[in-house]
């Protein structure tokens, strides 16, 4: 700097008035040199407001310089200005210096321009957006769900029996008590034709159990039983078949033995059901207990039974532990319990012309 020039070495900038010159003024002041012409006019670099690099100073100190050069050709006076990056920002946003925005990087640099709180109000609704969205669906769901129509469930009462399952299902007698017929528990077909049928409606219900055996807890291990006591009744008693008409597991299922049609060993007057297991150590399961009763209420419901049919246990018609003291205890607290036989009382079956070896006809 020029020690003549009339503005002093440590001047940051010229004062009129004691203010600082407005943005526009130091725009043009750094443009133009003080007192210079046009032909010495210096060009504003394009980059000095979007090269983020290039910022002016906070403070810019020429105290004791006596020569400044600035480029190669020029030497002279200079006045050099502040101005802040605000200004600076100001400026060329109202003189369109960024009017390039719209084009080609502008919209990539409009981004990066966002405060980060408008950032985080930008997540807080995607976010609240993506919340409500969800709740939405789930409440179309429910409201799907709980409006659709449901099948009608039998009554627990309802009785179904016979043949009418599906293939690989078993048919019930109510309240899930399955019905296992001969095909499905595997019992042979090559024994004996039966030859004494049993005539309906029956007077008398015959309770027996299988002595020195564990109750039976599921279909895998019944159907063994079942196999196991028509092989013995077979091979070892020499009879055409299995001896019951039916079988209770402790699970409540029936088996079907010798069925309704055909007597069983016993009587002809009777139909007789067995308790798979030795009831003289077990009790009896309540859900055993439930199926027998449902098994004797089907078969009044379709006259195989009399409506006062009589129910006795095998030790009141022969000398026998059958069908064990917990199970009688059990079978003498029933409306259709007949006290036959047992405490000087008469006979079973004795109104039927019945006789004691009636009830061991081994048939």
């Amino acid at each position: 700097m020029d020690d003549n020039d009339s503005t002093p070495d440590n001047a940051l900038w010229p004062l009129q008035g004691g203010q600082r010159p407005s943005a526009a003024q130091s725009l043009h002041n750094l443009t133009l040199g003080e007192g210079s012409n046009s032909a010495s006019e210096l060009p504003l670099p394009p980059n000095i407001f979007t090269n983020p690099s290039i910022q002016p100073s906070s403070v810019i100190n020429l105290n004791h310089s006596r020569d400044v050069v600035i480029g190669p050709r020029y030497h002279g006076p200079v006045s050099i200005y502040y101005m802040d990056y605000t200004e600076a920002h100001a400026m060329q946003t109202a003189s369109g210096i960024n009017s390039h925005n719209a084009n080609g990087n502008g919209n990539a640099n409009r981004g990066r321009d966002k405060t980060p709180s408008q950032r985080l109000t930008r997540n807080t609704i995607l976010l609240i957006t993506l919340i409500l969205l969800v709740l939405a669906t789930g409440l179309v769901v429910l409201y799907v769900e709980l409006n659709r129509p449901r099948a009608e469930m039998p009554s627990n009462k309802d009785i179904y029996f016979g043949k009418n399952y599906d293939h690989d299902t078993f048919s019930n007698i109510g309240n899930g008590h399955l019905v296992i017929d001969r095909e499905q528990w595997g019992a042979a077909n090559t024994t004996q034709a039966l030859i004494i049928p049993l005539k309906r409606p029956i007077p008398y219900v015959l309770i027996t159990h299988i002595r020195d055996t564990w109750p039976c807890v599921n279909i895998y291990q019944c159907t063994l039983r079942m196999r196991s006591n028509q092989d013995f009744a077979i091979a070892k008693k020499g009879l055409p078949d299995i001896q019951s008409n039916f079988y209770v597991s402790d699970e409540g299922n029936i088996y079907e033995g010798r069925g309704w049609d055909w007597a069983n060993t016993y009587a002809n007057h009777s139909l007789a059901v067995t308790f798979m297991g030795d009831y003289g150590r077990y009790k009896p399961s309540a859900k055993q207990m439930e199926g027998f009763q449902f098994l004797l209420a089907h078969a009044v419901a379709n006259r195989s039974l009399e409506v006062d049919y009589k129910l006795v246990a095998q030790n009141q018609t022969k000398t026998t532990k059958s069908p064990g003291a917990y199970l009688y205890q059990e079978i003498r607290k029933w409306p259709h319990f007949y006290g036959c036989g047992m405490d000087g009382a008469p006979a079973c079956g004795i109104e039927l012309g019945m006789k004691p070896e009636s009830w061991d006809a081994k048939q």
